[in-house]
């Protein structure tokens, strides 16, 4: 699914979230050149619905006019012209689910209330952090995961930074010598863990600690700010690229649907729908400008449902 071969990506983020951090890693792991857009930490977000309606979590990622909503799809578009940094065998695949799931959410839990409230009041200001906690409370109501305990998310984190302590016995990375997808999905909970208690990492094996200094030296690229004016010029100059496209048995091009995560953050985007297979929903929606652009969520973990 390929977009304008020239367009330099623009990343809707904001400091805090450690999915977007794996995005800005590998930024960095490609030495690449992006644009920015920062984005509150809650809806609403004007810079960045008109363009996805209702979907809520972060980072999105525009390149030319498709918009990437979700770190995996992302991270495919980035690396496109170089597969190999994609590739994960079954048990690294697992060991990555494994670190996107449980243990990023166990980062916060395993926190004393207070930290974690200092953090956000630091990031967030006291009227955001008061903002932020609401919010996140109704996300989490209306989810359907189960949060592990203070002592019982501790102890998964202990479990998960000994496992990659055994990982990298011989290897300066995860993958071997050079950082793949694998590495910038397992440092990122680490990395918001020594943000939000820069104590934590003192408890860390010593081949851990220096993986994620590793990573961390590796940068985000080279970051510039995105006007208006180059969101509008990516869309308008991208001739999107749908040969690779198809549509599932039973499903029309261009029928109005609505796709939703089915985990947590569950507000919907809607659209026509331009591609629907095994891997991934694609639908059309309009830009403020009027010009089409193109949303790609991933097939497992959304419902796609007709409107």
């Amino acid at each position: 699914m390929t977009s304008a071969s020239n367009s330099i990506p623009i990343l809707y983020h904001y400091p805090m979230s450690p999915f977007s951090e794996k995005i800005r890693a590998t930024m960095g792991v490609l030495n690449a050149e992006w644009r920015s857009v920062t984005v509150p930490a809650f809806p609403p977000r004007s810079e960045l619905s008109p363009f996805i309606g209702g979907y809520r979590r972060i980072p999105v990622l525009q390149v030319g006019a498709q918009f990437y909503c979700d770190s995996q799809l992302a991270y495919d578009a980035l690396v496109e012209r170089t597969s190999e940094l994609r590739v994960l065998s079954p048990e690294d695949e697992h060991f990555r689910e494994w670190a996107e799931t449980d243990v990023f959410f166990a980062v916060l839990s395993a926190q004393k209330p207070s930290t974690v409230m200092r953090f956000l009041t630091r990031e967030l200001g006291v009227r955001g952090f008061l903002y932020f906690v609401r919010d996140r409370a109704r996300m989490m109501r209306e989810s359907a995961l189960n949060v592990l305990p203070a002592t019982d998310s501790s102890n998964l984190i202990e479990r998960y930074v000994a496992s990659l302590s055994a990982r990298l016995v011989d290897q300066a990375f995860l993958s071997g010598l050079s950082p793949r997808y694998l590495d910038v999905c397992c440092y990122h909970p680490l990395w918001m863990a020594e943000r939000v208690n820069s104590k934590a990492c003192l408890h860390w094996p010593e081949r851990v600690r220096a993986w994620t200094n590793r990573m961390q030296a590796l940068g985000h690229g080279s970051k510039l700010s995105a006007s208006d004016g180059d969101i509008e010029a990516a869309i308008r100059n991208d001739e999107v690229d749908a040969t690779d496209w198809s549509l599932a048995p039973g499903w029309r091009l261009g029928e109005a649907v609505v796709v939703s995560p089915l985990d947590y953050g569950l507000d919907p985007s809607w659209g026509q729908l331009a591609s629907l297979c095994d891997k991934r929903i694609v639908i059309r929606r309009r830009a403020p400008s009027g010009a089409s652009i193109y949303l790609h969520f991933p097939r497992t973990g959304f419902s796609v449902m007709r409107r």
